[in-house]
């Protein structure tokens, strides 16, 4: 067949095991059931974790868990636990998991290789299995348990501040964490000092035990990106439902779970819940190991025992808990006691840091790469600070998003901000690849690039497979502006002297501040400097043409020509595209010449401006109520129009009709204005400052300006401190 073979298409194809399918393997896979007396092998969970981790595209943490998987299986034919089926039963389970796990790394190993040289990045910040995954080490013998307990003797355990017994558990855990999860532990205990003051802090503040920062230790080594279970993230170990149910975001773009602070906050929450209902801390850990409920069911049919003691209370140590959750709490005991004597067990401890950092609040999205462009660092470093991003850029579906930039680098930030390319896209859609599909037909169907669609998926080329799931950035489509051939009116400039600044050029010409930065895009930090030319009168907005859509007869339908797209479509006929799609079934079937596509009706807003333009002249022309109530305002320091006009509840226009001002906006302090209405009570918020924020940063979020916050609080320079309360008036 080769030999009669025309050309050889070079497109990349999708790659398909069957080409019947359009599931990817791991989502059949996940599908595939068997008897509950199999499904508790350990071999078969972590198949499981394998093929969830594969669905999510960490590769590196399936690798991990078929490799475990098939350990597990080949213990398992000498553990008795396990021989709780018939000999048949067990022969196929025996013969079948090797074939599926092979199956499985047939799919991983290609994208492992792929990785190249950040392998060694993701495994040292996103995998972390040390802590609990390895359960089956050999135990230590009498003579070295002999060892481990005379030294403990010799302890006062009251300077521990979780209960602890040196039961032979703990003994062996303490073994096992001196031996065979040595470098994990050495590691740990390392990474940890990075953390102690942040946890140490929240737990003083929460009055728990301290000794309770030995959880995070044995669920993650102090990895704030690890993964050590199936979908379970950060340093304290969340599973997304239990991380949005204490406060911590997870979707596409952002999971707080990775954030030290946040996570923290949350996981002290958590067990503090978790300690009021059980009135336990080890039965509080172990809830938090094996879920809330298997522990209170638990502690209910011990309870109920009538041939138990009724006056003694339930404890840890009395519970018949998963194999996991048996050794976990031991484990943590024992992490605290090597953690408090180090030295015992010829640990060297050297202290590690937290880089510095300042933060930033942008309003925009932007990829990671435009802004390491611009501050001239790599974007490893900007990984590393907002270890939360997920994704390529700053979250694009939040309001604002308070990034943390490298010490120092804030001012370079603020003064590049406005010339950094953005994300314009205004909407996201997930496409489900089908057979037949690449990228390049992909992305003519939704009117972007494929570099975007890379970019958006975090591509490093162009294979994908039947079944995959794509995001799809949906484009603005922004209007054309067109000038109508009127000749623009001559604006009036100044050249900047040697002793100004933006306060007195508005006072020279009796405009506002806000007036002097909105006509020169200049934002709230900038400043001026001798030899600038400033636009000192209102430029006259450039007028638009508004675009007329096509005339179609009432009920037609627009026909698919070569080379359409729904973009072009949507830009054609004045439409957003997300409702041209959402119109004709776009996000489930690609175009091709000929289709029938329904134009919705939609009609563009006019501008806020236009609009408010019109209110004020409405306002203007309106003659005064007269039970409308006029006072008298002596204008202060630093007053505008604007600020008064807010401050009272009314408009510039009419203050400037009360006082025949005209169009001037003149004002000299200690003139008397007569203003319609009363002057309304400020809301006065207190903001505290926190690490790495500036009065740049203040102000964007609550939209003032610098020189606001500067005069509301007396401050003598724009120089503010971590933790000062700052006050702003809404």
């Amino acid at each position: 067949m080769a030999g009669c073979a025309n050309k050889p298409d070079m497109t990349p194809k999708v790659e398909t095991a069957d080409s019947t399918e359009t599931e990817s393997f791991s989502e059949r896979a996940l599908k595939e059931k068997i008897s509950d007396s199999l499904a508790i092998r350990p071999s078969w969970t972590y198949y499981q974790y394998a093929l969830q981790a594969m669905d999510n595209q960490e590769w590196l943490l399936a690798r991990h868990y078929l490799d475990e998987s098939l350990r597990q299986l080949v213990s398992e034919r000498f553990d008795s636990t396990y021989k709780n089926v018939s000999a048949a039963e067990d022969s196929a389970y025996r013969i079948k998991m090797p074939l599926r796990i092979v199956r499985a790394l047939d799919e991983v190993y290609p994208n492992v290789a792929e990785m190249g040289q950040n392998i060694d990045n993701y495994t040292r910040n996103d995998v972390s299995i040390e802590g609990i995954d390895a359960l089956d080490e050999s135990a230590a013998d009498s003579a070295a348990l002999q060892v481990i307990e005379s030294f403990l003797d010799t302890l006062d355990v009251s300077q521990f501040t979780l209960p602890v017994s040196f039961n032979e558990r703990v003994l062996q855990e303490i073994y096992y964490m001196t031996t065979s999860a040595r470098a994990f532990m050495a590691g740990s205990l390392n990474r940890k000092t990075a953390y102690d003051s942040l946890i140490y802090a929240q737990l003083d503040a929460a009055k728990m035990p301290r000794d309770l920062i030995y959880l995070a230790l044995v669920e993650s080594g102090f990895k704030v990106k690890a993964y050590s279970r199936a979908k379970a993230s950060g340093m304290w170990q969340f599973i997304p439902e239990t991380g949005k149910r204490y406060g911590l975001e997870v979707d596409y773009w952002v999971d707080m779970r990775r954030n030290p602070e946040k996570a923290t906050m949350a996981a002290l929450k958590y067990l503090n819940r978790l300690h009021d209902e059980f009135g336990d801390w080890l039965l509080a850990m172990a809830a938090y190991n094996c879920g809330e409920g298997r522990v209170r069911r638990l502690v209910r049919e011990m309870q109920e025992d009538t041939t138990r003691d009724s006056t003694i209370a339930v404890t840890y140590w009395d519970l018949e808990l998963p194999k996991e959750t048996m050794r976990y709490v031991p484990r943590i005991l024992a992490a605290m006691v090597v953690g408090h004597y180090p030295e015992q067990y010829e640990m060297t401890v050297e202290q590690t840091y937290q880089p510095d950092f300042d933060t930033v609040t942008v309003f925009d999205s932007f990829p990671l790469e435009e802004v390491a462009k611009l501050l001239k660092v790599s974007e490893d470093t900007l990984r590393t600070l907002n270890m939360e991003l997920v994704k390529w850029c700053t979250p694009p579906n939040k309001d604002s998003y308070l990034l943390r930039l490298p010490v120092g680098t804030r001012a370079a930030f603020v003064d590049g901000y406005d010339k950094m390319e953005k994300n314009n896209f205004s909407s996201w859609h997930h496409h489900k690849v089908r057979k037949g599909e690449n990228l390049g037909v992909i992305a003519r169907q939704y009117g972007i690039k494929v570099s975007e669609l890379q970019q958006a998926n975090d591509m490093k080329n162009t294979r994908i497979r039947a079944g995959q799931s794509l995001l799809i950035p949906i484009k603005v489509t922004p209007k054309p502006k067109a000038n109508r051939g009127k000749k623009p009116v001559k604006v009036r400039t100044y050249v900047v002297q040697p002793s100004d600044n933006i306060a007195a050029v508005a006072r020279k010409f009796g405009i506002s501040q806000d007036s002097v930065r909105s006509w020169n895009s200049l934002d709230a930090a900038a400043v001026i400097k001798e030899g600038d030319t400033l636009v000192v009168s209102k430029p006259e907005p450039k007028p638009q043409v508004e675009k007329s859509r096509p005339k179609m007869a009432k009920g037609e339908k627009y026909v698919v020509r070569e080379g359409d797209t729904f973009a072009a479509i949507a830009e054609t006929f004045d439409v957003p595209v997300v409702m041209l799609m959402q119109a004709n079934e776009g996000f489930n079937r690609r175009l091709s010449v000929g289709d029938s596509l329904v134009i919705p009706e939609y009609v563009r807003k006019k501008a806020e401006k236009k609009s408010t333009k019109s209110e004020n002249k409405s306002a203007a022309a309106k003659p005064k109520s007269s039970s409308e109530k006029t006072s008298v305002y002596t204008v202060q320091p630093g007053d505008n129009l604007t600020n008064i006009a807010r401050k009272f509840g009314t408009s510039v226009a009419k203050i400037q009709e009360l006082n025949n001002m005209g169009s001037s906006s003149s004002l000299s302090v200690g003139q008397k204005l007569k203003v319609a209405g009363t002057a309304q009570e400020a809301q006065i918020k207190i903001h505290t400052v926190k690490k790495g924020e500036g009065l740049w940063d203040i102000s964007r979020q609550y939209k003032v300006t610098i020189e606001e916050i500067v005069k509301w609080n007396d401050l003598q320079d724009t120089k503010i401190k971590v933790g000062e309360k700052l006050k702003i008036k809404q």
